[in-house]
């Protein structure tokens, strides 16, 4: 009998473990379904037919229909370069190197997945709306007050997450080596 009790106990344990670890995974990304650069966490196989369990189950959860990896790649950020959550109550301010790739957008969105409503009607910044430096870089200020240069307005609702997008990415010789990966924006908390 009491074999019994430890063969179901431990089955039982190992059934608990077993989900509470995939509910983790959906939820922060796995390291084998999900890719993380200093901030940003991107699904690499997204879109693609032989996408791993996570990746798709990650896709059934949020409902997203995403694009092929060659002509669109989505990246999240939760937390800034220090790795402290990103919250409405800050400003941040996004630094973007040279975008390699014929179109991007970046956006933020509130913890329910909506924009956030501003009078200004802006709910992102693209290669054609936002300003962009001599060198190519970019920088976009997140804040509720207004700020220099490009302004993308944040709400008072708490935690947000910021999404960019690089469609069709240009890379080069050492880039496909180093599978695929571009530089990613910075995002810095200028005050809070």
């Amino acid at each position: 009998m009491v074999f019994f009790t430890r063969f179901v106990t431990y089955i039982l344990i190992a059934i608990v473990a077993g989900l509470g670890l995939t509910a983790l995974s959906l939820s922060t990304g796995s390291g084998l379904a999900a890719k993380r650069f200093d901030g940003w966490k991107s699904w690499k196989n997204a879109g693609h037919m032989d996408a791993d369990p996570y990746t798709r189950a990650y896709i059934a959860k949020t409902g997203q229909l995403p694009m092929p990896p060659q002509i669109a790649q989505t990246y999240y950020a939760l937390y800034d370069n220090a790795h402290r959550r990103l919250h409405t109550s800050c400003t941040y301010r996004v630094e973007g190197p040279p975008v390699s790739a014929k179109w991007w957008t970046i956006a933020a969105y509130d913890h329910k997945g909506t924009v956030f409503k501003n009078e200004l009607g802006r709910y992102s910044f693209n290669a054609a709306s936002s300003m962009i430096k001599f060198d190519g870089s970019f920088r976009i200020y997140l804040s509720q007050t207004v700020q220099p240069e490009n302004w993308l307005p944040v709400g008072d609702n708490g935690p947000f997450v910021l999404v960019y997008r690089l469609y069709r990415k240009q890379l080069s010789e050492a880039q496909e080596k180093a599978d695929g990966e571009v530089p990613l924006p910075l995002i810095k908390r200028v005050s809070c």
